[in-house]
């Protein structure tokens, strides 16, 4: 299900989808969605996270009703997204514990600005 409020060029599972999708809702749910995105993880993270976000797309766009029951059910959604990125990464790599460090860091977008690359350094500060 889609909003129609919502331009088409916006990415599903970004900043900016959640954003869009969520604006003028009470702030909790707002804040539930970003912590469902997934378009920053690494590629092989976002399979596992993806069915997440996209049910709670689903449940906020059919429930307009801001509430208690829908805040949980979004938590709800965040606690399980965490428990199944974990597990995948358990599946993927056969030990418990981070992934691997990319060589490059993506960062999100601000508003209209393309992602761009940047090395990672040792020492950030650097």
């Amino acid at each position: 299900m889609t909003n129609p409020e919502i331009h088409p060029s916006l990415v599903m599972g970004t900043r900016e989808h959640a954003e869009a999708l969520t604006k003028d809702r009470f702030p909790a749910v707002r804040d539930a969605l970003q912590w469902l995105t997934f378009s920053h993880l690494p590629e092989q993270l976002q399979r596992y996270s993806a069915v997440f976000y996209l049910a709670a797309v689903d449940l906020v766009t059919q429930i307009s009703t801001d509430s208690p029951e829908l805040t949980t059910a979004l938590n709800k959604l965040i606690e399980a997204k965490d428990s199944a990125v974990r597990a995948g990464i358990k599946n993927d790599t056969g030990r418990a514990g981070s992934v691997p460090r990319p060589q490059t860091v993506v960062d999100p977008p601000l508003f209209d600005t393309p992602p761009r690359a940047r090395p990672i350094r040792d020492n950030p500060q650097a």
